[in-house]
């Protein structure tokens, strides 16, 4: 028997092992395209 508060395989298909849920999944691709975003900031202030 399953535990039903476990996701079942069909709904991490695509995601890589280091993530557990789709939210994590986009939690971490936001993070990363913040800290992106910051640190071209932090680049174009710099070499102006």
């Amino acid at each position: 028997m399953t535990d039903p508060n476990l996701p079942d395989q069909h709904d991490q298909d695509g995601l890589p092992p280091f993530v557990k849920t789709w939210p994590q999944m986009y939690t971490l691709i936001i993070g990363v395209l913040v800290l992106q975003i910051v640190l071209f900031y932090l680049f174009m202030n710099h070499f102006q």
